[in-house]
């Protein structure tokens, strides 16, 4: 259980000085020397939402149990029409949190977020999904990982709930586990910055319909800050895939602006890779049907073969950069899940290149 650094009568302040330096050994001296700012350094939660009765009620009720004080720190919900109890679960909160509630039905989730930020009073963003929920430490670590001005974009993991399956787990835990250090972007469903930060960078683009936590991070090395991923920032997603169909349509819909985003910065090749497998994939898909069409007419098998021996390599080779670490049984073990994992991700981003809203996009209520 995740346990307040504010103990024994320390104030917030005290806590800080005395767990700065042994838990983040990122803060500098000069930050620590500011304890009396951190403390009382104001932070704005943002949460769009859409028809998330489900999981609104204990994404907000983890932000009620955190360590921060209340008065430090205000939720703000932007809906986007929901038509749900979305609304009348969030509105229960209101005795407990420093609650906004907006409503801008039918806007992009960038949308959103800008909206949520226009309307803040904090000196720190904090961008958290409805879907998730954050330990009881979790504003206060990023309090004291943005106590500089100058600090740039943060963010953690997804942590998947313990009762996950197969999909989940070798995806998020072998595949892309959580890590310490500077990243190419953090997700924006758990992604924190300072309000001077956001301003310099300009907020989200709103033409983007997703990746547009990717999009916002480039502009954020380019304006010189840096973006970082916090182990200890890491949240719970309870809406994380479970199966092969769900973690399908998943990647169909984060996919669904990566193109744009790539060509909008190619000079800088933002999500090369990602474009770069896509492609490589719809290589294959369109292969695939070609070498079908001949086996079947013209009794003539080598493309098929090459292509469906083709669709397995690609994700495989991915399969075994991400676990270059991992020895032994659990290496072969967790291949074959992952390569399967892979393969469905890459069908999926492919789908998403031929789709016709890469170049019409439209703005529609979004889940996460």
């Amino acid at each position: 259980m995740e346990t307040c650094s504010v103990q024994s009568g320390l104030s917030f302040e005290q806590a800080y000085v005395s767990t700065s330096h042994a838990d983040n050994p990122q803060i500098s001296e000069t930050e620590s020397m500011d304890a009396q700012a951190v403390g009382s350094l104001p932070v704005s939660v943002i949460i769009p939402a859409w028809n998330e009765e489900e999981m609104i009620g204990r994404c907000l009720a983890s932000l009620a149990g955190s360590c921060f004080p209340a008065n430090s720190f205000e939720v703000i919900v932007v809906d986007n029409g929901s038509t749900d109890r979305t609304l009348e679960i969030v509105h229960s909160f209101s005795s407990q949190l420093k609650l906004t509630i907006l409503q801008h039905p039918g806007v992009s989730i960038s949308a959103l977020r800008n909206m949520g930020a226009a309307a803040a009073k904090g000196d720190v963003f904090a961008f958290l999904d409805a879907d998730c929920s954050v330990p009881a430490t979790w504003i206060e670590n990023a309090v004291l990982h943005l106590a500089s001005e100058s600090a740039g974009v943060i963010g953690g993991n997804i942590d998947i709930p313990e009762d996950s399956r197969w999909v989940a787990r070798a995806w998020f835990k072998v595949g892309y586990a959580p890590r310490n250090g500077e990243v190419t972007y953090v997700p924006s469903g758990n992604m924190l910055m300072r309000r001077s930060t956001f301003v310099r960078i300009g907020g989200f683009n709103e033409s983007v319909k997703t990746s547009e936590d990717c999009e916002l991070c480039f502009r954020a090395r380019e304006g010189g800050f840096t973006v970082q991923e916090v182990s200890e920032m890491a949240v719970t997603h309870w809406r994380t895939p479970q199966t092969m169909l769900q973690f399908y349509r998943r990647e169909v819909w984060h996919g669904a602006n990566v193109a744009k985003v790539f060509f909008e910065n190619f000079r800088a090749m933002t999500n090369v890779r990602a474009v770069a497998f896509a492609v490589y994939m719809l290589i294959c898909c369109v292969g695939a049907l070609a070498g079908f069409v001949f086996a079947v007419f013209l009794r003539q098998y080598v493309i098929l073969g090459l292509t469906v021996g083709a669709m397995f390599a690609g994700p495989c080779f991915c399969s075994i950069r991400k676990m270059s670490s991992v020895h032994g049984k659990k290496f072969w073990f967790n291949l074959i899940p992952l390569t399967l994992l892979h393969m469905t991700w890459g069908f999926a981003r492919a789908k998403s290149l031929v789709s016709f809203e890469i170049f019409y996009p439209r703005a529609a209520p979004q889940k996460n």
